[in-house]
């Protein structure tokens, strides 16, 4: 039987990248509005998970079309 590979350090912890949380809403947007405060709420709480959703939802939002995420 073979020996399991040691490392001599601890692995290495990379943060998340920050353009994950990035959100720029367009102004009078109510949906991009309520993203933004889950976003902020959840900054607030720690809750990486939706932080994520809410800025995946304020960049992918279709703007200007009429249609509402």
């Amino acid at each position: 039987m073979t020996e399991p590979t040691n490392y001599p350090e601890n692995p290495v912890v990379l943060p998340l990248d920050d353009w994950l949380y990035e959100a720029h809403p367009v102004a009078g947007c109510s949906t991009c509005a309520e993203a933004v405060a889950a976003l902020e709420t959840a900054r607030k709480s720690g809750d990486a998970n939706t932080r994520f959703e809410a800025a995946r939802i304020v960049r992918q939002h279709p703007h200007g079309t009429g249609v509402s995420a």
